[in-house]
This record gives C-alpha cells, structure tokens and sequence, in this order.
C-alpha cells in the first residue's frame, strides 16, 4: 500500500502527525488574512480596492497617453476623475467611521468603469 507520507514520516509517532496536522489547519485559516499586503488593507478591504483600481486606472491612463491613444488633454480629463474617485472615497469612509458601506462602494466601482470604458485598451 502506498502513503502519501516519506517513509522517515510514516514511522513518526503521533505528536508529530498532530503537529504537522495543526501546522497545516493554521496555514489554511491564516491565508485569507496574508492576502492583504498591510493590515489598512485587511481592516479595510473595499477601500483598498477602490484605492488600487484607481492607481491601475492611473496607469492605463499613462499608457494610452504614451502610445498616442489619448490626447493630453483627455487624458488630464480622466486623471482628474479618477482623482474625485479617490477623493470621494475618502468622504465617504471618513462619514462611516473609516469604512464604505456596501452601496457606496458599488457606486465607486460605477465610477471606476465607466473611466476605464472611456481608456483605449
């Protein structure tokens, strides 16, 4: 019969098996939490993303400006809306003792889309 355990591992006793079983619950639980980079992030993750999809929107905006895709003049237009973005978001959360609320957060994603349908991909 084969075991998915080394040989030197089949012969471990059962402290070892529970330690090894404890150590890969704990990486499982604790995973969603490594996920956020900072503990702002954790502690507020739909600002975080609205945070990040501006700066990615950001970049967009920087490419298309550089291949030719938008005129400076739009793409200063659409650097100063993903700027109210960000702006509002703060507003919002600072309202809401530090947080969005679930609809306010669906309003910013409105936002942050119809911006990006406006960039040249």
């Amino acid at each position: 019969m084969h075991s998915f355990l080394h040989r030197s591992q089949q012969n471990a006793g059962p402290w070892k098996r529970l330690a090894l079983g404890l150590l890969a619950a704990s990486a499982l639980l604790t995973a969603p939490l490594a996920m956020a980079e900072t503990p702002w992030q954790a502690a507020h993750p739909a600002r975080a993303e609205v945070l990040q999809r501006a700066n990615h929107l950001d970049q967009r905006i920087a490419y298309a400006r550089w291949i030719g895709a938008l005129t400076p003049w739009r793409a200063a237009a659409l650097q100063h809306l993903v700027a109210q973005v960000r702006w509002r978001q703060g507003v919002l959360a600072r309202r809401q003792g530090g947080a969005l609320m679930r609809s306010q957060y669906w309003a910013l994603n409105r936002q942050e889309d119809a911006i990006s349908q406006e960039i040249a991909p």
